[in-house]
């Protein structure tokens, strides 16, 4: 069967299988949420989805969506056999531990004790009369709802630590340099750092400034062109830290000494902290200054030298102008010809 028809209009659409999406994303822990921030639709979206109210979606669509259940396209795809029953969420706590415990037989309710008059206090009970019977205490109900109550109590606990944990658990740093020349490259680094001892996906986005083009992504990223320009990565954290950089520039026209706002956040899998913003360095000014020249002297010493290895140097593939840079470093000093638009060394 062809799960595949084109919409009116030469739009390609796909059958899609609804019951199979939300058994893949379950088993694999992704909440609505992190699919629906993937694929770029909203969770109402990918609930209708799952419950089959839109079973035909575009295939661009399907596409992000199989990326999104890390896995294949024809995993998703209704191929016309009956679709999976939906599974129904567990039970109740409290119907769990009773089902684990036998019903009680109901008793015959005891007469009341006859209660005599009170004799005076100075005198004994008559030996013919027994001692009263204390009344009977049902001691299994009361100890099952203790321990449910404990259950419930541990649930509880165990729920708020990990939220907690979770608040903490991944935070993310910019660096970024202080200033730029507009038409020259310069380098961004966002450094993902985690508590978490098991591996997990993340999506990482960075708005970057209306007048502002990135060149190269270490890793490569995916460019949204829209107003504001939006880069997305989605990886996974395998460490303590995983490290996201690109090349970026000012259009040529920029004018000097304008101050440019870069903001980003991560998206885990979580429904309490859906986005955690990016700290760190945050704006860069329009300068005539080489991005290396940090305290914009018109050179660039041994110290300045080291700062650019070590927050840069590392990064395979990255290319920063590393030649241009050591080249200024071992000649006098530099200055920026607006004609040209380059940087004459001063030998």
């Amino acid at each position: 069967m062809d799960s595949t028809k084109p919409l009116a209009g030469g739009v390609p659409m796909v059958n899609i299988d609804g019951a199979r999406i939300r058994r893949i994303r379950e088993e694999k822990g992704l909440t609505q949420l992190y699919v629906a921030t993937v694929v770029g639709v909203t969770t109402d979206t990918i609930s209708r989805w799952e419950n089959r109210r839109y079973p035909n979606i575009k295939k661009e669509n399907a596409v992000k969506l199989a990326e999104a259940l890390e896995t294949q396209v024809a995993d998703i795809i209704d191929h016309g056999q009956p679709a999976a029953p939906v599974e129904e969420p567990p039970a109740q706590i409290s119907e769990a531990v009773l089902k684990e415990e036998p019903a009680l037989q109901p008793t015959a309710p005891e007469a009341p004790p006859v209660l005599e008059p009170d004799a005076p206090r100075t005198t004994a009970p008559p030996a013919s009369h027994p001692p009263r019977p204390r009344p009977r205490i049902a001691r299994q109900p009361v100890l099952r709802s203790a321990l449910l109550l404990l259950a419930v109590a541990g649930l509880a606990l165990f729920w708020w630590q990990n939220a907690n944990d979770g608040e903490n658990q991944v935070a993310a740093l910019r660096t970024l340099p202080a200033h730029a020349t507009p038409g020259v490259p310069f380098p961004v680094v966002i450094e993902v750092t985690t508590s978490a001892s098991s591996p997990f996906s993340l999506i990482l986005k960075e708005t970057l400034p209306p007048d502002c083009m990135p060149a190269q992504g270490k890793p490569q990223f995916v460019f949204q062109e829209s107003d504001p320009q939006v880069l997305k990565w989605i990886g996974k954290i395998t460490g303590e830290h995983g490290v996201y950089s690109y090349l970026a520039k000012l259009r040529p026209d920029a004018k000097m000494a304008s101050v440019r706002q870069f903001t980003g956040g991560v998206t885990v899998r979580s429904d309490d902290n859906p986005s955690i913003p990016v700290s760190g360095t945050d704006t860069l000014e329009a300068s005539p200054f080489h991005w290396a020249d940090s305290n914009s002297d018109g050179r660039i010493d041994d110290e300045e030298l080291l700062s650019v290895y070590e927050t840069y140097g590392g990064i395979e593939g990255l290319h920063f102008g590393k030649k241009q840079i050591e080249e200024i470093w071992a000649a006098k000093g530099y200055r920026w010809n607006p004609e040209t638009r380059s940087y004459e060394i001063l030998q």
